[in-house]
């Protein structure tokens, strides 16, 4: 079988050469490329399944790297950074960023989270979902109402993208957990969870009258309007 392909973008050759031992260590076939143009040619000219951008590069920052990317590309990526606000991580999705993970990072999240990208990178990148008076972009990773853009969290948007792919069918609180914080999860507790849930319906809405996500008690949660894919 043909491993996938990973680039990293990385100026920092002792990081970079970490994760490219990792990831082929696991199975997968890593690239390194320190300069932003010349990764913008590589994501253009040869077959990639991932890109690792970090956000800190030299002449040009991977934000900006990011938003030209999406200009030919619907390629999953993953930002490495070192901040943590949520202003920055929202900032890393608004420009088309798939998922990010914080330096420095433990083996397992890294794994976890390259997995999970390539999982969605093979049904979701370009699909556009519509529910009532929602639509759900999933390759800019935007909710929008009326073609209106909703403020949301990353999770909220991740929450979003978990109940419309699983859409008619009700998802257990565990089977949330796994997708929206992978293996973080273990240190996610119940009511984490129903906070997120309950921020989120308010900030949709209705549609109808009726809620777009449905507690199913007992078991966990459903998106309850119809679904357009």
């Amino acid at each position: 079988m043909e491993k996938l392909r990973i680039l990293i973008v990385e100026d920092d050759e002792a990081v970079a050469q970490g994760l490219a031992d990792i990831l082929n260590g696991s199975g997968y076939q890593a690239e390194w490329c320190e300069q932003p143009r010349k990764a913008l040619e590589m994501v253009k000219r040869q077959p990639l399944d991932l890109v690792i951008l970090d956000i800190n590069l030299g002449e040009e920052n991977g934000y900006a790297i990011c938003k030209k990317i999406r200009e030919t590309s619907d390629i999953p990526i993953l930002f490495l950074t070192a901040y943590q606000s949520e202003i920055d991580v929202v900032r890393g999705f608004t420009v088309g960023g798939d998922d990010y993970i914080t330096k420095p990072f433990r083996l397992q999240e890294l794994l976890a989270r390259v997995q999970a990208l390539l999982r969605r990178g093979k049904r979701a990148y370009g699909l556009r979902i519509t529910s009532g008076e929602l639509s759900y972009d999933m390759g800019r990773h935007q909710v929008c109402r009326d073609q209106s853009p909703l403020a949301l969290t990353p999770i909220e948007l991740q929450l979003v993208q978990c109940l419309l792919l699983g859409w008619p069918h009700t998802l257990s609180r565990e089977r949330i957990f796994s997708e929206v914080w992978d293996r973080d999860s273990a240190y996610v507790d119940e009511n984490t969870l129903s906070v997120n849930i309950s921020r989120l319906r308010e900030k949709l809405g209705t549609f109808q009258g009726t809620a777009y996500i449905e507690t199913v008690r007992g078991i966990g949660y459903r998106w309850a309007v119809h679904v357009q894919k």
